[in-house]
């Protein structure tokens, strides 16, 4: 998890907050909507959705505790073509990776590259 700062340039004059999302950034643990205000925290994470907004890593990554749920059976840290890295998990023979091709089309290469080592 990290704490990420959203640069979205809006049509209209909007306060970009900034967010502490999972690895897969699809789930927000926490939320900072201005420089000023409090941190707000969730129960539970809360589904978010990234397309046609840009995220940058927030340079402070705050000390808040949260309970990341972590994932059932094997998992995997895979080194992406950039340099990022991306976790592949695997629970009852079905893969899943953190990385936003696997969330949108379902496979990717990464979760490919361990399938075919494992």
């Amino acid at each position: 998890m990290k704490w990420w700062a959203e640069t979205t340039e809006w049509s209209t004059p909007t306060t970009n907050g900034i967010y502490l999302l999972d690895d897969s950034r699809s789930k927000m643990y926490a939320y900072r909507p201005h420089a000023r205000a409090p941190i707000k925290t969730f129960r539970s994470p809360i589904k978010i959705d990234i397309r046609g907004r840009r995220f940058v890593v927030n340079p402070t990554q705050y000390q808040i505790k949260v309970q990341e749920q972590e994932p059932q059976g094997r998992s995997w840290t895979v080194k992406g073509s950039k340099g990022d890295e991306y976790r592949v998990t695997e629970s009852g023979g079905t893969f899943s990776c953190s990385c936003t091709g696997f969330r949108f089309r379902g496979a990717c290469k990464h979760v490919e590259s361990i399938r075919t080592t494992v």
